[in-house]
C-alpha cells in the first residue's frame, strides 16, 4: 500500500473508533441490565422471594479527598507550564495548564475550608 493511502486511514480509523467504543459499551450494559430484569422477571412469576437489590456503597466525600485531588490538579497543571516554558510549544498548553492548576488551589483551599468547619 501506498503510504498516502495508510495516513489516509489513520484518521479515519480514529474517528470511527472513537464513537464505536462508547457504543458498544452501552450496548453491552444494557443487555446486561435486560439479562437481570428477565431473570427477576422469572423469579417473580414462579413466586420466589426476590432479595432487594444491593445499593453500591458510596462513601461520603472527606476533606483529605479534596487535598489529594487538588494536589494531583496542581501538579498536571504546573507540569504543562513547565512543558509549555521549555518545549516551546503552543500557548495552548500554558493556558490548560493554568486552568488545571487553579482549580488544584481551590481544591486546596476548600480542603482547609472543610478541614476547619470539621474541628468545630
Amino acid at each position: 500500500m501506498d503510504v498516502a493511502i495508510i495516513g489516509l486511514f489513520i484518521p479515519i480509523i480514529a474517528i470511527v473508533m472513537s464513537l464505536l467504543i462508547p457504543i458498544m459499551a452501552l450496548y453491552f450494559w444494557y443487555r446486561v441490565r435486560m439479562q437481570k430484569s428477565k431473570e427477576r422477571m422469572l423469579a417473580i412469576e414462579k413466586g420466589v422471594e426476590l432479595p432487594p437489590e444491593p445499593v453500591p456503597a458510596v462513601k461520603p466525600a472527606t476533606p483529605l479527598d479534596s487535598l489529594r485531588r487538588g494536589c494531583v490538579c496542581l501538579g498536571i497543571g504546573v507540569a504543562l507550564i513547565i512543558f509549555t516554558l521549555v518545549a516551546n510549544v503552543s500557548e495552548w498548553f500554558m493556558g490548560g495548564g493554568l486552568i488545571v492548576a487553579f482549580v488544584g488551589v481551590a481544591l486546596v483551599i476548600w480542603y482547609r475550608i472543610a478541614a476547619r468547619k470539621e474541628e468545630e
